[in-house]
């Protein structure tokens, strides 16, 4: 590995949690990774010398079993990991030389993995990626690189994108726009946004599941700092979100109830709850809470003319993976970059919505995004100011210029750091 990276990546990785949650302060070496182990498909010198370990956070027994059925020479052993612990288990598998050959990540790990080097380089002769990379648009690729953006370090399950998922009929019966494209101009506005929750409340129908839906909707559009490292959630979009919060909460034109729990999955079949703001894979949790729905629910792009991203499963080979060869084919078998752009995505559930087309339209759209190892700390502020800024009565661009000027200053040092490294790897190029 090169010195300079060695030496950079070492202070890059600023925020490492431990496996039980606490944050380290200072700084994280990771060391050198020990030599790897080359086994084939064909050898029978280690236990493990057929076995291809995959990591995830999620169930992935289809695609398992798919690879499974293409390479019989090989099976698979799946490890479930938590949501939250599983980028501290491959970092510290790094470190002991026990990784796996697959990880399964989530797109909101990037930040925390885009500075260390333990992954491997997917621009690399072996895998051939370039067709995948193709199809990712410019401005997402930060997401599945790293920080120099000279490395492509995960290839996504499918392109990652955030909706308005709402109920048409209910919209429809209430003299609202109901046709996707209609509905997001229509709120757009944000006073817009509020009065049709305004109305709808008079009905007991909500649009929110707690005031902070709005700004945190905003959110989905942009990373906490920008390219050049500079505070990234200032803009007049912001502003309007902070607002249409502060309605919100002021009116009390939110449900009060998460999704996630059983009172908001009922508000869901009830009608109770009538919008949400989420990445498009949503569409199967509704199947599941309301099966009934089917033909009801529609989805449209975001608010605030404002285009993000809600998560998403990404893959990636460990540098110290055994079996590159054979995870490079499971790779290939998971993604779905390379389905024509195209190809019909009619949705029962969504009134036969074609999905993949709206989705194929909305990535390349998504502008605002720069994952950074400093993240984790910004997150935190974020959460706290965000809320302060929704309960103050002070003017809203002034508080969040002040929550501008905080995160960069609290993370000045390691932001020159950063670069410093970015513009020596721009030099080297």
């Amino acid at each position: 590995m090169n010195k300079l990276y060695q030496r950079t990546a070492a202070m890059l990785l600023l925020t490492v949690t431990t496996a039980c949650g606490q944050h380290v302060t200072g700084m994280t070496r990771v060391p050198p990774p020990v030599p790897q182990v080359s086994v084939s498909a064909g050898q029978e010198s280690t236990s493990t010398a057929e076995e291809l370990v995959v990591w995830s956070y999620y169930d992935t027994a289809d695609g398992d079993k798919h690879f499974a059925s293409l390479h019989p020479d090989f099976k698979v052993k799946s490890v479930m990991h938590s949501y939250e612990g599983i980028v501290d288990d491959l970092i510290q598998s790094a470190i002991t030389g026990e990784t796996p050959d697959v990880v399964m990540l989530d797109s909101s790990h990037a930040g925390r993995l885009n500075g260390i080097d333990i992954l491997d380089n997917l621009r690399n002769s072996l895998y051939s990626s370039k067709g995948y990379e193709d199809r990712i648009p410019k401005n997402m690729l930060p997401v599945y690189s790293n920080l120099a953006g000279d490395k492509l370090m995960a290839l996504p399950t499918e392109l990652p994108n955030a909706v308005t998922f709402y109920r048409a009929d209910i919209l429809e019966e209430n003299g609202f726009p109901s046709e996707p494209e209609a509905l997001a101009v229509y709120i757009s506005n944000p006073q817009n946004w509020v009065d049709m929750a305004m109305k709808l409340k008079e009905k007991n129908i909500y649009l929110f599941q707690h005031y902070t839906d709005p700004f945190e909707t905003a959110a989905l559009s942009a990373s906490y700092l920008d390219g050049e490292l500079r505070f990234n959630r200032g803009s007049q979009a912001f502003l309007d979100a902070f607002y249409v919060s502060r309605e919100v909460r002021s009116h009390g034109l939110a449900l009060r109830s998460m999704i996630w729990d059983s009172s908001g999955q009922q508000a869901i079949r009830s009608g109770q709850l009538a919008m949400l703001y989420a990445g498009t894979w949503i569409t199967g949790q509704l199947k599941s809470w309301a099966p009934d729905l089917t033909g009801r629910w529609r989805a449209a792009r975001l608010p605030l003319n404002l285009y993000g991203y809600k998560e998403g499963a990404m893959m990636a080979i460990p540098k110290l993976s055994r079996h590159k060869a054979e995870a490079w084919e499971y790779l290939k078998l998971t993604t779905n970059l390379l389905q024509p752009a195209d190809q019909p995505g009619g949705e029962a559930y969504l009134g036969g919505q074609d999905m993949n087309a709206l989705k194929t339209s909305l990535a390349p759209q998504n502008k605002g995004i720069y994952p950074t190892p400093l993240d984790t700390r910004l997150k935190e502020l974020w959460d706290k100011k965000g809320v302060e800024i929704a309960e103050s009565d002070r003017p809203i661009p002034e508080l969040l210029q002040e929550m501008g000027q905080q995160m960069e200053a609290m993370t000045a040092e390691e932001r020159r750091i950063m670069k410093e490294y970015l513009m020596r790897s721009a030099e080297g190029k």
